[in-house]
């Protein structure tokens, strides 16, 4: 009777289950069929309103059910190219009269901004009008709010100037403390990717390059600023160094850093001034989640030019969603067989990692460069493993800000023996075959004999990567090792050094692979294709894709470092990688 009722318990809880499921699907088919409604034009004298708080990545899934419940929000993330798609269209759609960019925080690295100023600096020369309006504007949004027509602030509002800060954490004290050695082998003077884990501060070979680097990206931001608002660069820091304008929002009308001090129903009524509207009519806004069902004009070609994305962490093997693996190896080998591409521009954000599927991407890119333009365009990151796999390219496109370089190579075995003997009283013994069978054990330190075999193979590979970026940029070994041992530049030096071709975004990428390719009609195709939405959402339920969106959306700084701690645990074998996280703000 009792294993009866168990049977019978056990199926009723099986049968509920599945007809939750069933509802559930239901629920997702019936509010995807109302998302697929399209809109196909706008009204006349309409305002395309960017609402850009949230974090922005290199491209996001559209997601059916953001616009009925947060529940099924993918953390709010904007994708950049669908960012730029929609501010190309917008310059051409005669039905929209201009752009409101309605923004506070922005979370977004130097380069997206900068990006995302280009395409709203080419979007003026329509004649259209940029505004934008805000309550506060931290340093990051007034860059990119400066490329506006015209910006303004609420009278008790704020502006905040002050400059760029990198900094990192260190975690030795933390690893001293729970009596954890990590034993590094590096090849690098600037290779400070191992510092957090064995030093307190950054060594002064770290702080040379980072001081060097945020003071070109800074010397950029501050001449960007000073071209769209006319200001002298002196002036800028002179009010960074002052903090002149943080409390006293007047200032910076007066200095002309901002047009005025208004609330937000004078603002409306100057946007009806602009569109030549009644002070009873309504403006017309249009979302970028509207606008994004507005259908473009399509260049219509059989010619194709491939935009690949290699965006995150290097990895071995298979790589889950922002991180790259062999599969863009695949991805390239597919693009160099199908007739219909012309030219492929690889569009490379990565700190590297994995030094093998970094050589296996870069063979690739050989191959394909053999039979078809190449052109890569850099976003954030294009560093170490992520340099690896840009620098055999026909051509190399990076940001003023693109953080790139970090020719170097390093592996980190920790030992925790004494922690665990000491903290936990737990032993290990062992049996080998061979004399270091167990090479690498977490349980022990390495040996002398070890260290020296281990760093002759981070020597051999920082050697093979110095000659990958010699032929591909045909530079001389010796001056490609000069600018090497790990530094990191930021992309203006890169471009001084040789190391990258010019400054831009993915448009110029996209226009020099069209060049190369001798075509003038083309349609673009993004690779890898995004996985279907429903997909994605079901498997998010088995593992944490959404709880990560959510922390990344709520918490972007300290994410950065929660997911350096997460990335720094996936270490294994010999690493061209970043030297940590920069946190630029």
């Amino acid at each position: 009777m009792k294993t009866f009722f168990k049977m019978l318990l056990a199926t009723i809880v099986g049968t509920m289950l599945s007809l939750v499921l069933i509802v559930f699907f239901f629920m997702i088919v019936g509010i995807a069929a109302l998302s697929k409604d399209s809109v196909q034009t706008v009204a006349p004298k309409s305002v395309l309103r960017l609402e850009l708080n949230s974090p922005i990545e290199e491209r996001v899934q559209d997601n059916p059910f953001e616009k009925y419940s947060s529940v099924f929000s993918t953390g709010s993330a904007l994708g950049l190219n669908t960012l730029l798609d929609n501010i190309a269209k917008a310059k051409k759609d005669e039905n929209i009269a201009g752009i409101y960019l309605d923004i506070s925080s922005v979370y977004a690295q130097l380069s997206t901004l900068s990006e995302l100023r280009n395409a709203l600096e080419d979007f003026k020369e329509s004649g259209k009008f940029v505004y934008c309006y805000a309550d506060v504007l931290t340093q990051s949004s007034y860059y990119l709010a400066s490329a506006a027509t015209k910006i303004y602030l609420n009278p008790q509002g704020m502006l905040e100037l002050r400059g760029l800060s990198a900094q990192t954490l260190f975690y030795k004290g933390l690893l001293d403390k729970m009596d954890i050695e990590v034993q590094v082998v590096r090849h690098g003077t600037f290779k400070s990717a191992v510092e957090p884990f064995i030093l307190n501060r950054m060594s002064e070979a770290n702080k040379l390059q980072v001081e060097t680097f945020i003071g070109s990206m800074w010397g950029s931001v501050v001449a960007d600023i000073g071209k769209s608002r006319s200001l002298d660069a002196a002036d800028i820091n002179k009010v960074c160094d002052n903090l002149s304008v943080l409390g006293n929002c007047g200032l910076a009308a007066e200095l002309g850093f901002i047009d005025g001090l208004i609330y937000k129903d004078e603002f409306e009524s100057l946007v009806r001034t602009q569109l030549k509207l009644d002070s009873a009519e309504k403006i017309n806004y249009v979302s970028l989640k509207e606008y994004k069902k507005v259908l473009a004009a399509q260049k219509k070609s059989k010619d194709e030019i491939a935009v690949i994305y290699a965006v995150g962490n290097i990895v071995d093997g298979k790589a889950n969603t922002n991180q790259i693996g062999a599969s863009t190896a695949e991805e390239l080998a597919k693009a160099r067989k199908n007739k219909n591409v012309k030219a492929i521009v690889l569009r490379v954000n990565s700190g590297g990692g994995s030094a093998l599927t970094s050589d296996l991407i870069w063979r690739e890119v050989v191959l394909t460069q053999k039979e078809k333009p190449v052109v890569v365009s850099m976003g954030d990151y294009a560093a170490s493993g992520g340099y690896y796999i840009a620098c055999a390219a026909d051509y190399i496109v990076a940001q003023p800000a693109t953080i790139t370089g970090s020719i170097g190579v390093f592996g980190v075995f920790p030992n925790v023996q004494k922690m665990m003997e000491k903290k936990l009283g737990i032993t290990v013994d062992r049996v080998n075959t061979n004399t270091y069978s167990d090479l690498a054990s977490i349980m022990r330190p390495l040996s002398s004999h070890e260290t020296a075999q281990l760093q002759k193979l981070v020597d051999d590979t920082y050697a093979t990567f110095m000659q990958r970026v010699a032929d591909g940029r045909k530079l001389r070994t010796s001056f490609v090792d000069s600018i090497g041992q790990g530094r990191v530049w930021s992309g203006i030096d890169a471009l001084n050094l040789g190391l990258v071709d010019t400054l831009g975004g993915l448009d110029i990428a996209i226009a020099k692979a069209a060049q190369l390719a001798d075509i003038e009609k083309y349609s673009t195709v993004e690779y890898p294709k995004m996985k279907d939405f429903y997909q994605e959402l079901m498997e998010s339920f088995l593992d944490t894709k959404i709880s990560n969106r959510f922390q990344k959306s709520s918490l972007y700084e300290t994410y950065l470092y929660f997911q350096y701690i997460e990335s720094a645990l996936e270490l294994k074998g010999i690493q061209a990688r970043m030297p940590y996280v920069i946190s630029i703000y």
